[in-house]
């Protein structure tokens, strides 16, 4: 069991209002904590203080339990306990820890989190562009060292014992690094967590997304991810046969958006020949990258880190071998932020997109108003296969 903490008992003195029922993005900053740690299977439990009572009814509504902190004037370290205890006495194999003005925390950062540190055994948290985040990842190893420590800098004088070994997980979101001590970065807050409005933007379009042909072979199944393949024979033909069949669609397009990787880029060469859009390659189109593992063969890949293998098997969305990997989340929000892009600087009624596997599938679930655990198991596009939403 996995415990999830959020520290609600403070005075919130700086931000000059109780911060637990503060409105994020059309919930409360409770609300929202609880539901994050909640996403990634956590048991929540909300740490209270101050003005308790006015908690009450949202923690009810929530089905959260309370822990009330009666030392909480003493800081919030006391609340960090508050918390420890509970779950240490529950046999937890950790805790999430989670302070309630951390409100605009991605649920992928949890999930992606749990999936990537969460059997290492460590302290682990996300980073956003080097700088430490939340939530804290607690390990049941050191639940009792904490509830010991009596050492300066509370919590974080008991992590710094084990600086060295902190797992510190490069993430895409700015909302890990967010919080709300002032009206100031509240406001910041709310401005990120506010609708980036990709729904009205590509409402009444239309939108072809193709995914390359079928690659040259390899002596076992490989990896594929951003390993350069060349389009075989019959990738080619499908290729081709793909503009025959898009030029029959008559499209109102302005242009021909293409992953840059060579069997996409080859493969938009081939439809255009059809079609005669000016062809433009974006990034954010490419194909997962797997970091150490692509391009090789999966069986080798098994047999040299077999843990990391399963690891990913169990939670195949979420988890990132290493530094030069992504998880699927990570994808979809590259992939969101370049269709965003696209939407505001296009206004084309159609929009063609040629890409990977995966990267139809984030957008098959961002373009039906879902996300890529959604989409995984529902868009299943073979090499050469056009899938179309009408938005």
């Amino acid at each position: 069991m996995i415990g999830g903490i959020v520290l609600a008992a403070g005075y919130s003195s700086r931000m000059g209002d109780f911060k637990p029922l503060l409105p994020v993005g059309g919930a409360t900053a409770l609300e929202r904590c609880a539901e994050t740690l909640r996403a990634a299977g956590a048991d929540v439990a909300v740490v209270t203080g101050h003005r308790r009572e006015e908690l009450a009814g949202p923690m009810k509504a929530l089905g959260a339990a309370e822990l009330y902190n009666p030392d909480y004037d003493q800081g919030m370290f006391t609340s960090v306990l508050t918390g420890l205890r509970h779950f240490a006495a529950l046999g937890a194999e950790g805790v999430l820890l989670l302070p309630c003005d951390c409100a605009a925390v991605p649920r992928e950062a949890v999930l992606q989190l749990i999936a990537c540190a969460g059997d290492k055994g460590e302290y682990a948290l996300p980073t956003f562009e080097g700088k430490k985040g939340h939530p804290l990842w607690i390990p049941a190893q050191y639940f009792q060292e904490i509830l010991n420590y009596t050492g300066p800098g509370g919590l974080k004088g008991a992590r710094l014992l084990h600086e060295d070994t902190l797992l510190r997980l490069p993430m895409p979101w700015k909302g890990t690094v967010l919080d709300m001590d002032t009206p100031e970065d509240y406001a910041a807050l709310c401005a990120y967590a506010a609708e980036d409005g990709l729904a009205a933007l590509a409402k009444g379009r239309r939108f072809y997304l193709l995914r390359h042909g079928d690659t040259e072979k390899h002596s076992g199944k490989i990896i594929m991810g951003r390993y350069d393949a060349h389009l075989s024979d019959l990738g080619r033909e499908q290729m081709r046969r793909a503009g025959e069949t898009l030029a029959g669609y008559f499209l109102r397009a302005e242009a021909l958006y293409t992953s840059p990787l060579r069997r996409a880029r080859d493969s938009a060469g081939l439809v255009n020949a059809a079609l005669g859009l000016p062809l433009r390659e974006e990034e954010g189109f490419s194909e997962i990258s797997l970091g150490a593992w692509d391009g090789r063969l999966i069986e080798d890949v098994k047999r040299q880190w077999p843990a990391e293998y399963a690891r990913r098997g169990e939670y195949l969305t979420s988890y990132r071998f290493d530094e030069g990997s992504e998880s699927f989340y990570m994808v979809q929000y590259r992939v969101r932020q370049t269709l965003l892009r696209i939407l505001r600087e296009d206004p084309s009624p159609d929009l063609l997109i040629l890409s990977h596997a995966g990267v139809v599938k984030c957008l098959y679930g961002l373009l039906r108003g879902k996300d890529i655990d959604w989409a995984f198991d529902r868009c299943r596009p073979e090499k050469g296969e056009l899938t179309i939403v009408e938005t």
